[in-house]
């Protein structure tokens, strides 16, 4: 069976829809919830389809100036925007320079929005940067948010920079005051949970990092060689430590109800050998051998996300 494009999606607008790199479904509604920002004007749009795939709502956030927003947080009441202040600048890319501007004193922008847009309150950080966040959810009158935190927007962990690793963010609704831990302080990125908890409470992370087993002294940036999981509750980590091999991604593949019963799966790259295997490992016990490593065909390039989709 052959896959063909169909068209370009219009969510039932009869226009093509524009939508960002990260969508999150709702766990009650099953509405998808996706953003798109504007290279050239300072604002952020949000949009909810409906489960038929039609669009059901869209509104307009302003921002402080054209900003990169890549990804976002969803939980079962609110939209949480955490906008670093990466920010498009014309004028910049006219004179050769990039088009994306790192501009610290900006800081960063938090936006607390409800679902339908209305009432959005603002909290005013220091300037700090999100590719990709884990999760977020609701715990009384707080928000918390897991999230790998850049010290300023980059590509990698290499170079001078400190390299980007796994927080906690608490957001307290009354007093609108925030709070940030670290859960891991060392270089990590593309952080997974079991996706049936996206949106609702959480205890379990699943991300790669980087060992010195990898045993190469250059490695490109996002170059990770273990997948580690972190219990949020307990702040204990269990690891696979792949030695020479490049990990991918971690993708939970669920087995029973709870929230480590499954699979946590990955593409693996041996740079010497020219060779990629996907592995399976169980996730209660990730530190343990693989449940199964599979030789692929031919090399699979290191991707950047990908999904379980049920039979």
């Amino acid at each position: 069976m052959a896959l063909e494009t169909l068209g370009p999606w219009t969510a039932g607008t009869g226009q093509p829809l524009d939508i960002g790199a990260h969508t999150r479904v709702h766990p009650v509604t099953g509405d998808l919830f996706g953003l798109t920002y504007d290279a050239l004007h300072p604002a952020v749009h949000i949009h909810r389809i409906g489960p038929r795939g039609r669009l059901l709502r869209s509104f307009e956030i302003a921002l402080a100036a054209p900003s990169m927003i890549h990804d976002f947080i969803l939980t079962e009441l609110h939209i949480v925007l955490l906008i670093g202040p990466a920010v498009f600048d014309m004028e910049a890319a006219r004179r050769g320079e990039s088009f994306i501007q790192w501009r610290p004193e900006i800081g960063t922008r938090i936006a607390v929005m409800d679902l339908d847009g209305g009432a959005t309150r603002w909290i005013e950080a220091e300037a700090f940067f999100v590719f990709h966040f884990a999760n977020g959810f609701e715990r009384g009158s707080e928000i918390v948010i897991d999230y790998v935190r850049h010290e300023r927007l980059s590509l990698g962990h290499g170079g001078a920079h400190l390299p980007p690793t796994l927080h906690r963010l608490t957001i307290d609704l009354l007093s609108m005051r925030m709070t940030d831990t670290v859960l891991f302080g060392s270089a990590v990125e593309f952080p997974r949970i079991d996706d049936r908890r996206i949106a609702r409470s959480n205890r379990f992370i699943y991300l790669p990092t980087l060992t010195p087993s990898l045993g190469q002294t250059t490695v490109a940036s996002a170059t990770f060689n273990c997948l580690l999981c972190v219990d949020t509750e307990t702040g204990k980590t269990r690891q696979h430590d792949f030695g020479h091999q490049i990990a991918g991604e971690a993708v939970f593949i669920p087995r029973g109800a709870h929230e480590q019963d499954g699979c946590v799966a990955s593409f693996l790259y041996d740079p010497v050998n020219g060779t990629s295997d996907f592995v399976l490992l169980d996730a209660a016990r990730i530190d343990a051998e693989p449940v199964a490593v599979i030789r692929m065909p031919q090399r699979v390039p290191q991707g950047l996300h990908g999904a379980w989709i049920s039979p």
